[in-house]
């Protein structure tokens, strides 16, 4: 039943009626399908990177990928790397989502850590970690244009996690990263709540 009520649901968040007009993008990594200001983007072996830049830099990041282009990790600087358009700051904001208000108490867009299914791995340039994600039940990511602020202050804490210093700026000129998020079906009891 949960899963009849999710693809429904699901139906009437893609279709989004008359006010989303639809369109197409191109995105290295993925076929990226633009509905108004939201993208989808499809990943074939996605991943998360516990992303943690080479010194002096101080940025610590968790990025969402495609498995075939971690070994970019080890050969391009933090700026490069995230101006790649096949590299994706992982979602940290709790968002409602768009369209018809009937479904917006039963579905979020969240973050890609939920998906996660194995250990943290080495991801090859000596600093960084990543784990394996299922893809999401609808195939796809949604990709938004989030606020720079909310990531420009995580830097490493030097214990292999981060931290947020607000003395900081890792991402110096920009003011929008494209972060990933994906659907999830919220339980009664979390309807009208906050669940991150």
């Amino acid at each position: 039943m949960k899963r009849i009520l999710f693809a429904l649901l699901l139906g009437a968040f893609l279709s989004g009626g008359g006010a989303m007009a639809q369109g197409r993008a191109a995105a290295r990594g993925g076929k990226a399908t633009s509905v108004s200001r939201i993208q989808t983007v499809r990943l074939d072996d996605p991943i998360l990177v516990f992303y943690r830049e080479k010194p002096p830099g101080n940025a610590a990041q968790q990025l969402v990928m495609d498995a075939k282009v971690l070994p970019q990790l080890a050969k391009l600087p933090f700026e490069e790397l995230i101006a790649r358009p096949d590299i994706y700051f992982d979602g940290i904001d709790n968002r409602e989502i768009p369209g018809s208000a009937k479904n917006k108490d039963k579905l979020r867009l969240v973050g890609s850590y939920g998906l996660s299914n194995s250990k943290r791995q080495p991801a090859g340039d000596g600093r960084s970690q990543y784990v394996h994600l299922r893809k999401p039940k609808q195939g796809v990511f949604y990709v938004f244009q989030d606020d720079a602020s909310q990531y420009r202050s995580l830097v490493n804490d030097g214990h292999g996690g981060s931290r947020v210093d607000f003395q900081a700026n890792v991402l110096p000129g920009i003011d929008s990263v494209r972060a990933v998020y994906v659907l999830r079906l919220l339980d009664p009891a979390q309807r009208g709540a906050s669940i991150r």
